[in-house]
């Protein structure tokens, strides 16, 4: 799967427009993962992947959220969405992730599945078995 995060990312990189930042910090990511879990989110492999490939991006209209950094603006970081849309409360064992348009992104983990829910109701669009073929799905359909 990381090979796969890799040649999405650098897909987006070639893409006029995006914007992709920098890798997260292992340790704030780390921290980060443990305080989301700890409050009742749930968490991937594959979003630690991600993270340490780009710590989130913006291609038309997409929005991978950042995990603490100083390149995106503040209310686009992960832990900030997840306490301002009550996800843990909302959604048990899930972390909202992204989002585009009218869709969020999130990791249901109790289901082991990465989701494409409504905004407005979160109801199920999509579901796929990996992050990878998410971001696959929702980047290739603007390009």
């Amino acid at each position: 799967m990381k090979n796969e995060l890799k040649k999405l990312v650098k897909l987006l990189k070639e893409t006029e427009y995006a914007e992709v930042y920098s890798p997260a910090d292992k340790q704030l990511l780390a921290e980060s993962a443990e305080l989301l879990v700890g409050s009742g989110h749930a968490w991937s492999q594959e979003l630690t992947d991600i993270y340490l490939i780009c710590n989130g991006f913006f291609y038309n209209g997409i929005y991978l959220f950042s995990v603490r950094s100083d390149e995106a603006d503040e209310s686009y970081d992960l832990l900030v969405q997840n306490v301002q849309w009550d996800i843990s409360e909302r959604l048990d064992r899930c972390v909202l992730f992204g989002r585009s348009d009218e869709e969020v992104y999130v990791y249901n983990g109790p289901e082991n599945k990465y989701q494409i829910l409504d905004f407005t109701g979160w109801d199920e669009y999509y579901a796929f078995d990996s992050l990878a073929e998410l971001l696959e799905f929702v980047i290739t359909e603007r390009l």
